[in-house]
């Protein structure tokens, strides 16, 4: 049985919100750190995906959190993905991006009792109820070789890939954990 790694996405410029959307603070720290103490009970070692912007500043600012550094020149979330792959083939990634503050440990829960190892990947359907939600879910180690594949083939869509390969479907106890914040209208909306 392979093992748990945690994989928490945070490598996007955050843009849209105008900050790092891996900083803010939603629950009293920060939200990679907030999601780090919620994955690590299900999770071997929990790591953060970072750019490589993102890793210089952890360095100077000396903080020791295991991280995995994009290795790969493409663009969105698949490049955390693939990168921790690259770094722990042999593993299975319980992903989650760093932009969803609604999230609670009932998803979490729901992943892990819902995962099926035999599929390339346990996610929830997304906020609509009809496509795979990629940015949080199980990854099994048979889809790291696919991935590799994709990306050779010039896919790079996560969305994209589950909806062509086995992968187990969930639904989502509370449609609202699914909400990304993405930009500060979104956040003041939900009063975040």
């Amino acid at each position: 049985m392979s093992k748990l790694n945690g994989l928490i996405l945070t490598g996007g410029r955050s843009t849209r919100m105008g900050e790092d959307k891996a900083q803010l603070v939603y629950h009293g720290k920060s939200q990679r750190e907030h999601l780090m103490e919620m994955l690590r009970p299900y999770c071997s070692v929990v790591f953060w995906s970072v750019n490589v912007n993102q890793e210089a500043e952890l360095e100077a600012s000396g903080q020791l959190q295991l991280r995995i550094v994009d290795r790969y020149a493409i663009d969105g979330p698949l490049n955390g993905i693939l990168s921790a792959f690259t770094y722990d083939p042999g593993a299975a990634w319980f992903v989650v991006a760093c932009d969803m503050p609604l999230l609670t440990v009932q998803s979490l829960d729901t992943l892990v009792k819902g995962r099926n190892r035999e599929k390339m990947a346990t996610v929830f359907y997304d906020s609509d109820g009809k496509l795979p939600e990629p940015l949080l879910g199980i990854y099994e180690p048979a889809f790291g070789p696919m991935l590799q594949q994709a990306v050779k083939d010039g896919v790079y869509s996560p969305r994209q890939l589950l909806q062509q390969h086995d992968i187990q479907l969930l639904s989502v106890p509370d449609v609202r954990e699914l909400t990304n914040i993405n930009d500060q209208p979104s956040r003041k909306k939900l009063g975040l």
